[in-house]
């Protein structure tokens, strides 16, 4: 009897593999009365097997904030948060469960902290990303998926 071994997720590096500033308002914005501004968030999670032997992935966590003042772009900021880690489960399930919530979930804090950076380097008062649940996004995702799968009884 096969015994099956808990599902293993290394770490090999973690780096940033893109990102942009754009201000196209300023100055003129930065004249204007107090700004509270309409935030946008938007998160993507993507990955690619980088080896033959399927244990090595490049996972990356795509964030894009946008703030706008009465319809008007005040700054968009976007960075690609990447790391290489080595997967080691096995069954498909648990590989695609580290991919999609444990690899998001160490790569969110560099995440926060890059697009913060740049948006205070921008001029721009700080900007705190609150934590994500990437496993509730997970499981609602598979949720859909399942129903969009099943047959409709009429």
């Amino acid at each position: 009897m096969a015994e099956n071994k808990p599902p293993r997720l290394n770490v090999r590096k973690i780096y940033l593999k893109d990102a942009s500033f754009e201000s196209p308002g300023s100055p003129g914005i930065f004249l204007q009365a107090a700004m509270q501004p309409h935030i946008d968030l938007s998160i993507d999670v993507s990955h690619r097997q980088i080896d033959d032997d399927g244990k090595f992935y490049e996972v990356t966590l795509q964030v894009t904030t946008t703030a706008t003042k009465d319809e008007q772009t005040l700054f968009l900021a976007e960075i690609h948060q990447a790391g290489i880690f080595e997967i080691n489960a096995d069954d498909d399930d648990h590989q695609e469960l580290l991919l999609r919530v444990g690899c998001p979930n160490m790569l969110l804090p560099f995440a926060r902290e890059e697009i913060s950076s740049l948006v205070t380097k921008g001029g721009f008062p700080q900007l705190l990303i609150a934590p994500i649940n990437f496993e509730s996004v997970y499981r609602q995702e598979r949720a859909a998926m399942a129903e969009e799968a099943s047959p409709t009884i009429q």
